[in-house]
């Protein structure tokens, strides 16, 4: 789940005479603008021609194109002024202005390089968008905090189930902020990622036998800090991720799956606390768990199910939020196998 929205967005179009390309990797094309006035920032990747999955290489259990990766978009750029980033808005067009469904695109991350993640020495992760992400915002008193020449990157992955090419694909990506300038100083928050079978540049599916079953993996936090919402990611038969404290075994946080009677999941809810609420603290020192809950309705094994619980952090000390390390293994791993390929999950062997 992510938590930013903006305004939407008008862009001029024009049929090309040629075929786009099929903007692979970094051949793509994109622009990054600043409206200074309406405090937006929009990346703009395309027009591309977004050839189809292969479906020979999909597996069941899996959604869309997470196992082919036929086109993957990885762009870099820089962020362009120190705001706090509070929103964001993604629409896909036509060639000729018609926008079109989101699950067009399976996924996109917006990456910062330059900060780590709360639990994993791993590029930021700003953004995970899915195909059933809606755009969303907090208030002018919460921020992510930016820093003007930051080292960022776009991960997109396509969704292309037809048979043939779907051509001159335009992806918008609009992302309101406040000002640096901006007094009061909002509420600094980053987000929070916890994996249950994180291997970086690796995949993170994993099966379970017959009926489905838990997967789940301990933490601690380098520095304390409260949530303030979360959401998550499961795959078909997914049920709910749940949060709790080792210790106590109190639950302390808790989003379910939105299922159909088969299993099939179709949305995953959230959890908002409130901004000055009392979302739960999280400590250093102290052990937490995640869990991810599998339920087969028709007795099958689970296969390449996937539990990530995310949202935003407040930490009390944002100065103490630990430095990135780049020249560590996990770090160049994660990158060079490529966050969406890390994405299309190879799934282990059934136990």
């Amino acid at each position: 789940m992510t938590w930013w929205t903006a305004a939407a967005a008008t862009i001029l179009f024009a049929t090309p005479a040629i075929a786009a390309p099929l903007c692979k990797g970094a051949d793509a094309p994109m622009t990054v603008n600043v409206d200074a006035k309406r405090h937006d920032i929009t990346v703009t990747v395309g027009p591309c021609r977004i050839a189809p999955m292969d479906v020979s290489m999909s597996m069941p259990g899996m959604m869309g194109n997470e196992a082919s990766g036929i086109v993957d978009i990885k762009t870099n750029f820089v962020w362009p002024v120190s705001s706090y980033m509070r929103g964001f808005t993604l629409t896909l067009f036509d060639s000729t202005g018609k926008v079109l469904p989101q699950n067009t695109m399976h996924h996109l991350e917006l990456v910062n390089f330059d900060r780590r993640q709360l639990l994993y020495n791993l590029a930021e992760r700003v953004l995970g968008i899915g195909e059933e992400t809606a755009g969303a915002k907090v208030p002018k008193s919460v921020g992510i905090p930016m820093d003007n020449g930051t080292h960022m990157g776009l991960y997109i992955m396509w969704n292309n189930e037809t048979d043939t090419d779907i051509d001159g694909v335009t992806l918008q990506l609009r992302m309101h902020y406040s000002p640096a300038n901006m007094t009061p100083r909002p509420l600094l928050v980053l987000p929070f990622k916890v994996d249950v079978n994180l291997h970086p540049g690796l995949g993170d599916a994993f099966n379970l036998p017959k009926g489905g079953g838990e997967r789940s993996t301990e933490f601690t936090v380098p520095v304390s800090g409260r949530l303030i919402g979360v959401g998550g990611h499961l795959h078909d038969f997914g049920k709910e991720l749940r949060l709790e404290d080792v210790s106590s075994g109190k639950v302390l946080a808790r989003v379910r799956a939105q299922r159909r009677p088969d299993g099939t999941v179709t949305g995953v809810g959230h959890q908002l606390f409130g901004i000055w609420g009392r979302g739960p603290r999280l400590v250093p020192g102290r052990q937490y768990r995640l869990v991810a809950v599998y339920d087969n309705p028709n007795g099958a094994a689970v296969m390449a199910a996937m539990g990530v619980m995310g949202g935003i952090f407040a930490p009390d000390h944002i100065r103490k939020w630990p430095a990135v390390n780049k020249n560590d293994p996990g770090y160049i791993r994660d990158l060079q196998g490529g966050s969406m390929r890390a994405h299309e999950h190879t799934a282990e062997k059934m136990p």
